[in-house]
């Protein structure tokens, strides 16, 4: 059991603002800014969506951190669908149809595209370019809210392909074609892998997270797995072969890759959602804030998070 941890008594009002990224070209798709709408701020969250979505999901999730004080930057990448669709015509599909969200279920012509995609050394490599841009330009974007990002720290995170991007930022190397590379981004004090990768995929190996020497939560479900069917044990790789040193692993009972709410459809868990808001959440209090209710309430997590039956683990 947990005690309930108790968020912020004057919880933000979210806000969400859309600004292009500066330096870009015109056509490049705008950052969307989940904000405190009072311009206040306690720290600065990038967040990396998954394979074929976009800056505009993850809301659901991500106004949870907004409530506790923090500005989430949600990029758009170059796998996103509706990007995919623009510069992918033979495709056939429209960029401006919403319904595309559901290419992996009912678009098998667009699910081989996106999965060659998926392991294109290229596609991962702009993620990490466009990243370090909004951080070279924060406060020419933060501007745009009225917010100054001088002093405010730093922390990265990302579902599933976003989640990737997430540990190549936070220290972890990996074998593209042209040779071992790092992209440790030391802006960041700290990173949120939600449903990431293990061993054997997208270039990492065996000694990858040697040095991921900073704070990590590592989230996924007992029915969580990978692109190439691996199960949900090799999810917690980035939490297992990791050194210790601010380390925590999340697995939520009977959730899936969508960890009871980031789904295409919109469907939700709501006690497996809420425990990954909860944690993560906490998890930003503790590392950004230096909170000490959400030391402890961290520290007191055993099997449960709330309503949901969890395995957590530290190190």
């Amino acid at each position: 059991m947990t005690m309930p941890w108790s968020a912020r008594c004057d919880g933000s009002d979210p806000a969400v603002t859309t600004t292009p990224l500066p330096g870009e070209a015109d056509t490049a798709p705008p950052l969307i800014l989940r904000h405190p709408a009072d311009g206040t701020a306690r720290g600065i969250v990038v967040f990396c969506h998954g394979l074929g979505s976009s800056g505009r999901a993850y809301g659901e999730l991500t106004e949870a951190w907004v409530r506790q004080g923090y500005v989430v930057i949600h990029p758009t990448f170059a796998d996103s669908i509706f990007e995919v669709a623009k510069t992918h015509p033979d495709l056939g599909l429209d960029p401006s149809d919403d319904t595309l969200v559901l290419w992996s279920r009912t678009r098998p012509a667009a699910r081989e595209a996106m999965m060659r995609i998926l392991h294109d050394p290229a596609y991962g490599l702009d993620r990490i370019r466009i990243v370090t841009a909004i951080l070279d330009r924060l406060p020419d974007i933060l501007a745009t809210i009225g917010t100054d990002p001088a002093g405010l720290p730093l922390a990265i995170a990302g579902h599933s392909f976003g989640a990737y991007t997430a540990q190549l930022l936070a220290g972890a190397v990996v074998d593209l074609p042209d040779g071992t590379r790092s992209f440790a981004e030391p802006r960041f004090s700290a990173a949120l892998v939600l449903s990431g990768q293990g061993r054997d995929q997208q270039g990492l190996r065996e000694g990858s997270w040697d040095a991921m020497t900073g704070p990590v939560l590592t989230v996924t479900g007992t029915r969580d797995g990978g692109a190439k069917g691996q199960d949900w044990h090799w999810k917690c790789e980035p939490f297992d072969l990791a050194p210790p040193g601010g380390k925590m692993l999340a697995v939520l009972d009977d959730a899936t890759h969508y960890l009871g709410g980031m789904t295409p459809e919109g469907s939700v868990v709501p006690h497996q959602f809420d425990a990954l808001r909860m944690v993560t959440a906490a998890f930003l209090d503790a590392h950004l804030a230096n909170r000490p209710g959400a030391w402890n309430w961290l520290e007191l997590i055993e099997d449960r998070i709330g309503d949901c039956p969890v395995v957590f683990r530290r190190k």
